[in-house]
């Protein structure tokens, strides 16, 4: 039975369609929207479904997320946008996804799994198995050498039950103002696919541009793009050219109120002590809900619209914030961890430069206790 004091993520569904539309307006290509992590924290299933009209593919990164759209319906395309292992190829095929190739044992192996094998989508013979190209220009983190690729494509000639579909790359600095080393790439990108043929049907495509580089650096934009972080209303670069609107609001409510007298420590070690009679408050959430514990003694949320401290270290459950003494504060009173509260607003790029981390980690580290109630 659910509780007014619960932690939960409330996720406007049309906000995150309202993203889309804009940045496929913007750019006016494929959009492939990335869903990986269950949507970094807002919901892969639904996400799709609100957006299975507007996206041309959807992205995941391992053979189980997109399994896991298909067993939901989900029928875009789905590319899984890092190469797998060669055990996962007879769900590569059955299941309709379109795998990432950067090495000769996977794409051999996906030739020889086709043959036989029938969808599980629509129950008939699948003749050949769409596949995309992942080039290495400088990330150095998977895909085949720029310099080997017009090579690796003649190889793949060789395959007559694979079709190539796409070519990709991944940009290592899209989201720093210096982009010298992004056009670096996209020299390598370009002089590697310069003489690639396409089809009548403009196969294959070639997409390049992550969030950053979506919204920021239109030569980026090629074919296709896709966008992450963008899509939830998140700017991953620091200037851009979209209006984006976020789509999480995480929630909780006071669980406790009390006055301590002055040199009363608060929460485990005592880490701070006030120095005065205080009045403070728990509130229903933790590092154990993916709250990060490096916000001890530094972060703040909101209540009535006022910003509060959080006092003293960050449990597995429960996190203690200050008051004023004159606060009208009771237990139940809404707590915004993220989002906005009246005119005030904590948003996730405060939290993560608080934590030195990325909005990225503090999205997808939202733990699953932490209930999704969708708009």
């Amino acid at each position: 039975m659910e509780t007014k004091i619960q932690s939960h993520v409330e996720i406007d569904l049309l906000k995150i369609q309202d993203n889309a539309k804009a940045i496929k307006a913007y750019c006016n290509r494929k959009l492939i929207a990335v869903v990986k992590a269950d949507a970094y924290g807002h919901g892969a299933v639904q996400v799709a479904d609100v957006l299975h009209n507007i996206a041309d593919m959807f992205a995941v990164a391992t053979v189980e997320e997109g399994i896991e759209l298909r067993q939901a319906g989900i029928r875009n395309p789905i590319l899984v946008l890092f190469s797998t292992l060669t055990d996962t190829v007879d769900e590569i095929i059955s299941y309709e996804l379109t795998p990432t190739i950067d090495n000769w044992n996977l794409a051999t192996r996906l030739n020889e799994a086709v043959l036989g094998r029938n969808s599980l989508l629509q129950l008939v013979p699948i003749e050949k198995a769409y596949i995309h190209l992942d080039i290495n220009t400088g990330m150095n983190r998977s895909g085949i050498p720029y310099l080997e690729v017009r090579d690796f494509i003649d190889k793949l000639q060789t395959l007559n039950r694979l079709e190539l579909e796409g070519i990709t790359t991944h940009l290592a600095t899209a989201d720093e103002e210096d982009h010298s080393f992004v056009n670096l790439q996209l020299q390598r990108f370009v002089s590697s696919i310069e003489d690639v043929e396409k089809s009548d049907t403009g196969i294959p495509f070639f997409h390049v541009a992550n969030s950053a580089a979506t919204i920021s650096i239109p030569d980026s934009h090629f074919d296709a793009v896709r966008p992450g972080l963008a899509l939830y209303g998140i700017y991953p670069a620091s200037s851009y050219f979209v209006d984006l609107q976020p789509a999480l609001c995480w929630k909780t409510h006071v669980s406790w109120v009390s006055m301590i007298d002055s040199g009363e420590g608060i929460s485990y070690g005592l880490t701070h002590k006030v120095k005065q009679p205080t009045r403070i408050a728990a509130i229903q959430v933790g590092y154990g809900d993916g709250y990060p514990r490096s916000l001890s003694n530094k972060g703040e949320v909101l209540i009535n619209g006022i910003r509060r401290p959080i006092l003293g270290r960050i449990c597995m459950d429960i996190t203690v914030v200050g008051l004023e003494t004159t606060d009208h504060v009771e237990i139940g009173d809404e707590v915004i961890l993220i989002g906005k509260q009246g005119d005030a607003e904590i948003t996730v790029d405060e939290i993560a430069k608080k934590t030195e981390t990325i909005p990225y980690e503090i999205l997808t580290q939202i733990g699953k206790r932490v209930k999704r109630i969708y708009a």
